[in-house]
């Protein structure tokens, strides 16, 4: 899934954008249309302000282009009676049959699977009461053995298990509905016995610049780029955590060197 979007705001997690689209021609009264030679792209471009919405930042990929001062000014203050140069009021559609009709539905589908894209557990800001373990969960009701062979498609073994057990692992999706089946526990509940992250290093981690290294690695293991995400991301704290001190690091200084070991040019 890719979707075209304009940038309004941004803070530490989410960016609030506004959906564009170039082919085909649509648009509607709530757009926007910017001219070919406001863009790089060499075309109108609809700006679908009434689908403006909030993204989390994992999901974002690369800078396109940059609008002129005057567009990017009047974003922020819109005035509808004064238009820069460069932009125009959007068409309503005459019909019910208009293509304009079928890609905003389009455009609200994008953005609803962009927004429930696989997050990582975070830590609140002084977090200090621990996560109920699955080890904890299950109780006596253990059976290392069930575990372990239910999981071992998935490239578990004991030891894994055990890390499992004791919330030091991540918890995909699938893992936890194998989980959930062999023992009766709801997923949710499985997929909340990990320890969480530390919020500054999952600011790092769900940053742009590192989409290219979970594709990567998703590519190399045959996994989604959200699982992807999920287990490296856990590999790497722990590694980075044992060369830590009581004071919390740089995350994007330390973390830098397994960037490039795990990107496409580096160390599988």
């Amino acid at each position: 899934m890719s979707l075209l979007v304009l940038v309004r705001d941004v803070d530490d997690t989410d960016l609030e954008v506004v959906p564009l689209t170039i082919d085909p021609a649509a648009e509607n009264s709530d757009c926007f249309v910017l001219d070919e030679k406001s863009t790089a792209f060499g075309t109108d471009v609809a700006l679908w302000a009434g689908l403006t919405s909030s993204l989390p930042m994992r999901v974002f990929d690369e800078i396109i282009d940059q609008l002129a001062d005057e567009i990017s000014e009047w974003l922020f203050n819109a005035n509808l009676a004064k238009l820069p140069h460069g932009l125009r009021r959007g068409v309503a559609p005459s019909n019910e049959f208009e293509t304009s009709i079928e890609i905003k539905a389009m455009i609200d589908d994008d953005l609803t699977a962009l927004r429930s894209s696989p997050a990582l557990p975070v830590a609140a800001d002084g977090e200090s009461q621990p996560v109920l373990s699955l080890a904890s969960i299950l109780g006596k009701n253990v059976d290392l053995e069930v575990l372990v062979s239910a999981l071992s498609p998935f490239g578990f073994d004991q030891p894994a298990v055990m890390s499992l057990l004791r919330g030091k692992r991540p918890v995909s999706p699938t893992i936890a509905s194998t989980v959930a089946r062999v023992t009766g526990i709801e997923a949710a509940r499985v997929a909340g016995a990990v320890q969480p992250l530390p919020a500054r290093f999952v600011e790092e981690v769900d940053h742009p610049r590192w989409r290219q290294v979970w594709r990567h690695r998703a590519e190399r293991t045959g996994s989604r780029e959200g699982d992807a995400r999920l287990a490296g991301s856990y590999e790497m704290f722990a590694r980075a955590a044992r060369q830590t001190g009581a004071q919390e690091p740089d995350w994007h200084a330390r973390l830098a060197q397994f960037r490039k070991l795990e990107g496409p040019s580096g160390a599988s």
